[in-house]
C-alpha cells in the first residue's frame, strides 16, 4: 500500500474503532440499567407474598430481562472481538505508513 492509501485507511480504521467504542460504552451502560431493573423487581416480589400472581408475573419480567442482558453480553463480545481485529489491523497500517515514510524520506548518500 502507498503512503496516502495507508493513511486514508487509517482514517477510517480509527474512525471505526471510535463507532465500535461508543456501541460498546451504549451497551454496558444498558446493561447497567437492566441489573437496576431487575434488582427493583426483585425488591418489589419480596414484599409480596410468594402465592401471589403478581409475583410470578414480576418472576417472569426478571426472566426477560436475563435473557436480554445475554443478548447484551453476545453484542458486547461481537463488538470487542471487532474491536480487536481493528486495533490489530491499525498496528498493521501504522507500521505501514512509518516503513513508506522511511522509504520516501531517507536520502542514501
Amino acid at each position: 500500500m502507498g503512503l496516502i492509501t495507508s493513511s486514508y485507511r487509517m482514517m477510517y480504521l480509527t474512525a471505526y474503532q471510535l463507532t465500535l467504542e461508543q456501541k460498546i460504552q451504549w451497551i454496558a451502560t444498558a446493561k447497567m440499567e437492566l441489573v437496576a431493573s431487575s434488582d427493583e423487581i426483585l425488591a418489589l416480589g419480596n414484599d409480596l407474598d410468594p402465592e401471589n400472581p403478581a409475583v410470578k408475573q414480576l418472576e417472569a419480567r426478571r426472566d426477560k430481562l436475563a435473557v436480554l442482558e445475554k443478548r447484551l453480553d453476545l453484542q458486547m463480545q461481537e463488538y470487542q472481538n471487532r474491536l480487536q481485529m481493528v486495533n490489530t489491523e491499525l498496528q498493521s497500517c501504522r507500521s505501514a505508513v512509518d516503513s513508506a515514510i522511511q522509504r520516501s524520506f531517507s536520502y542514501q548518500l
